[in-house]
């Protein structure tokens, strides 16, 4: 009888370090601009980044836009400030803490780290960015942003059936009375472990997903191997048996002179299963269903550098022999409706403006 290891394990992919910032999911976008990364993506997670800040109000990309996806900030430890054009306002938050924006239709903010001495390494910010992708009808929402600073905590044990306490799982995005609610079931958490321990991390099978390796050894699902590498992403295998419904970890007994400890990032969500297409313009980054909506909304960005609405008001567009449509003024959905109604008419059509 074979025993039942869970999710097996497709591959162990190492980071791609440039500056303080590691690549660990993501590449290059529809141009070949940006960072060239093995890992293009896990569906859902289109991009994932790590760095250590240890200077104040960096990283200086100031205000930029996201559009078409979800963006969760990993506060592991520090303070960061962020500011975003839906609230108009700043906000400083300390880890370990998230920030979760839902781009959706688009908007622009800015984030920065917060030290007030530089010498002392304990203020400096050590963050994950995570993006995950939406589907297309979560692309035509309004923006919205969510903080969590009271994170929950959960514990870690050596089996399904309540065994020992073997650590702590830390839920930055899902696990129970988890604040932050997203538009497709995502869980991130961060796990600290005991050396010289086995654990079952609860997973859906249907759900894909990834670990980050930070500190210690450990061996993950079926892999032989132990991974003692920082930033190493090990990526789930895709599985149709329900019965690999969890992650098992079996850390490395520690030496006097090793942690007594492993930690690492579990992420894991809804597989969404379309096709997206990346742009990266404004230090941001834009995202669409093909290329030419990506190329036509990047430029639009890059020239009026908004996607807030002109005045913001409703306004009526009459379309000749499709009836009335009330949308906001100068907004993005405005310029994706008319781009459509464009590429999809077979000849010239009126449109009447009713304020």
């Amino acid at each position: 009888m074979m025993t039942n290891i869970g999710r097996k394990i497709a591959s162990c992919v190492p980071a791609t370090n440039k500056g303080h910032i590691s690549r660990l999911i993501g590449t290059t976008d529809i141009d070949g601009k940006g960072t060239t990364h093995p890992l293009d993506q896990v569906d859902p997670f289109m991009l994932l980044d790590q760095g250590t800040i240890s200077k104040d109000s960096k990283p200086a990309f100031g205000s930029h836009p996201h559009r078409g996806h979800s963006v969760v900030t990993l506060l592991l430890q520090g303070q960061i400030k962020s500011w975003d054009s839906v609230t108009q306002e700043t906000t400083t938050i300390e880890g370990p803490a998230s920030y979760w924006v839902d781009a959706a239709s688009g908007l622009f903010h800015d984030e920065s780290s917060v030290i007030l001495d530089e010498s002392d390494t304990d203020q400096h910010a050590v963050v994950f960015q995570l993006w995950m992708s939406v589907k297309e009808e979560d692309r035509r929402k309004p923006p919205s942003l969510q903080y969590d600073t009271n994170l929950p905590v959960g514990v870690l044990k050596n089996d399904d059936s309540g065994g020992d306490v073997v650590g702590s799982i830390r839920y930055f995005v899902g696990g129970e009375n988890t604040v932050i609610k997203t538009l497709h079931p995502i869980m991130v958490g961060l796990v600290t472990q005991q050396s010289g321990t086995t654990a079952r991390i609860p997973i859906d099978s249907k759900f894909g997903g990834f670990v980050v390796h930070i500190d210690g050894n450990a061996t993950y699902g079926d892999r032989s191997d132990a991974t003692c590498t920082k930033n190493d992403v090990i990526v789930f295998a895709d599985t149709t048996n329900e019965a690999e419904d969890f992650l098992q970890v079996t850390t490395m007994a520690s030496s006097p002179t090793a942690a007594t400890s492993c930690r690492y990032l579990v992420c894991a969500g809804e597989k969404i299963g379309e096709q997206w297409y990346k742009k990266l313009v404004v230090n941001g980054a834009i995202i669409a269903k093909d290329p030419n909506e990506a190329r036509e909304i990047a430029a639009q960005v890059e020239m009026d550098k908004s996607f807030v609405p002109v005045s913001g008001q409703l306004v009526h567009l009459n379309v000749e022999g499709r009836g009335l449509r009330a949308i906001s003024r100068g907004s993005f959905e405005m310029i994706a409706w008319l781009n459509d109604l464009k590429r999809s008419a077979r000849e010239k059509i009126k449109i009447t403006l009713c304020e």
